[in-house]
């Protein structure tokens, strides 16, 4: 109960301070730059939860049961919460944050004046909202489909039921459209003319790689005080080997970004990457040291992939490196000269209001339904 009572207030200061420093801010772009950040990091370790358990069910790993449990409830707990904040940056921070929102900008192109930019019928307010807000309401729908089947499953004293497998794929399936559809809309497009066939999948390759690293964490120590049970042994080599399949794949996907632009070598595509590595350098080498760097060379050693506490702490460098990933991807191109709010008071609770919003609600979900338990802990079978 105090851990819920301190969630709440971390969580009712961080929705105050940025509404009051909403309304009274004479440019409140970076506010909800800000916001928006810390929108697209939640939402995609949240959803990655499920896709956790989907990945485990498809290899038939028997480690990671009580892992997948808790990244399902992880996932479906955050639904109201993705809902809200996606509508309040959709109704308040849409033409703040989209070169292409306002009914001056489709002016403007319409009528081919002098800097106006072609915008595609794709780039529309009423598109935004409905393509985001039904892509999630199917991805969520799905996500439940398969989480109810899988504790009937569970109840029934069924193991790896086949035809769950289909659902599970379609999930993954669903994961990626709706994730493509955000890197769409908070990266390609708040950029003039930026276009990129890799930049989705290495956009949802990152939230897997951090979402993953935040559910061990989390997850593991809400296992630890549920089950009495320490998570060592085998389970934590794991772990430590899951998490180095995932660095390597997010490497893969960065330098395939990199290497494609800059073959093409193209202004407009290039132009993106140089800004940010340029005018954001400290960020963008402190992304790359905490996604690559150090989980790479740390997890090389069997004695860290052995070490539950040493795990932890990898794993917060990556959520780090997540949330500055996605920094650089919205703030170097929706803010133009306004006041930073990284350091602010502001900056800093919508960070921890972010994360209050994200583990109060799994708290809640346990709470209102005692019979979903993430106890299932079954031996390492060598999978």
């Amino acid at each position: 109960m105090l851990l819920f009572w301190i969630l709440l207030v971390v969580l009712v200061n961080g929705v105050i301070s940025f509404a009051y420093s909403a309304s009274v801010a004479e440019h409140p772009t970076s506010l909800w730059a800000m916001f928006a950040t810390t929108y697209c990091v939640y939402l995609g370790i949240t959803q990655t939860g499920i896709i956790f358990s989907t990945i485990m069910r498809i290899a038939k790993s028997k480690w990671a049961r009580y892992f997948a449990r808790f990244g399902e409830v992880l996932t479906l707990s955050y639904i109201p919460v993705a809902f809200i904040t996606f509508i309040a940056i959709y109704a308040g921070g849409t033409e703040h944050l989209f070169y292409w929102a306002g009914s001056s900008a489709h002016g403007a192109a319409e009528a081919g004046g002098h800097g106006a930019v072609h915008l595609s019928p794709w780039l529309r307010e009423d598109l935004f909202l409905w393509r985001t807000i039904i892509s999630m309401a199917v991805f969520y729908f799905v996500s439940y489909i398969y989480f109810a089947m899988s504790l009937k499953e569970e109840r029934e004293g069924r193991i790896y039921d086949p035809r769950l497998n289909f659902i599970a794929g379609l999930v993954m399936f669903l994961y990626v459209v709706t994730n493509t559809n955000t890197a769409w809309d908070f990266g390609m497009m708040i950029i003039p003319h930026w276009e990129s066939t890799i930049f989705p999948a290495y956009y949802w390759v990152t939230n897997i790689l951090a979402g993953v690293a935040f559910l061990f964490l989390v997850g593991g120590w809400y296992v630890r005080e549920h089950t009495k049970k320490k998570i060592t042994g085998e389970y934590t080599i794991y772990m430590g080997v899951m998490l180095m399949g995932f660095v390597l794949t997010w490497v893969y996907m960065f330098w395939s970004q990199h290497i494609v632009l800059w073959y093409g070598d193209l202004p407009n595509l290039s132009m993106p990457v140089e800004k940010v590595a340029s005018e954001y350098g400290g960020y963008y080498w402190l992304m790359l040291i905490g996604l690559f760097f150090i989980p790479f060379f740390a997890l090389i050693f069997k004695k860290i992939k052995s070490c539950m506490t040493a795990l932890n702490v990898l794993a917060v460098i990556m959520i780090i490196g997540l949330w500055l990933n996605r920094y650089l991807m919205i703030v170097p191109f929706t803010v133009h000269g306004e006041e930073a709010v990284f350091f602010s008071w502001t900056g800093v609770s919508l960070i921890l209001g972010g994360l209050a919003a994200t583990i109060l609600p799994v708290l809640i979900f346990f709470k209102l339904f005692p019979k979903v338990t993430v106890s299932t802990y079954e031996e390492p079978g060598g999978h």
